[in-house]
């Protein structure tokens, strides 16, 4: 009797930690996760999934689920599964083009912008997020003509009173 308890004990903490120590049935993987872009450009975010779910899936049954981001200026967009490839239980995929994300011309020069990806497949399996971070460039500081005008002006009087001063008058 005592060795069917202790048994019983060892299964059920057995089955508490494997429960704990499971993946997520899907995971993606990005190449980068932290981009630099200019208002208006756009960029593909490339990276790897990893399927635990049981099933061997298409890419076709793979859904990216976009969220947390400012939709006035992020506009991100799925590109997997344009083209369709098998990924296996238990493999990863090859790197593949997962979304494009356009920076919309309205975003704020020096600010980082967050976008959570999510997936889910047509089993109901959902990955953890992945978070990528768009930092949008700064805008170059171009001074002025007026500016530029009168530092030539003042540049020019200063060479014109070292010369006088030169001549000794």
């Amino acid at each position: 009797m005592r060795c069917h308890r202790l048994f019983t004990l060892l299964f059920a903490l057995t089955l508490s930690w494997s429960h704990h120590a499971c993946a997520a049935p899907l995971t993606l993987t990005p190449v980068a996760y932290n981009v630099t872009l200019a208002p208006g450009a756009g960029w593909d975010a490339m990276g790897t999934i990893t399927n635990l779910s049981g099933n061997d899936l298409l890419s076709t049954e793979i859904f990216l689920e976009f969220s947390a981001y400012p939709h006035a200026v992020l506009a991100p967009r799925q590109r997997l599964g344009g083209i369709e490839f098998t990924i296996g239980n238990r493999t990863i995929s090859e790197v593949t083009a997962l979304f494009h994300v356009d920076i919309l011309p309205e975003a704020v020069g020096g600010t980082r912008y967050w976008l959570d990806v999510f997936a889910l497949d047509v089993h109901g399996n959902v990955s953890e997020p992945a978070t990528y971070a768009f930092l949008v460039e700064a805008p170059a500081v171009v001074p002025e003509p007026s500016t530029v005008s009168l530092l030539a002006a003042a540049l020019l009087a200063a060479a014109g009173l070292a010369r006088h001063r030169a001549r000794g008058g």
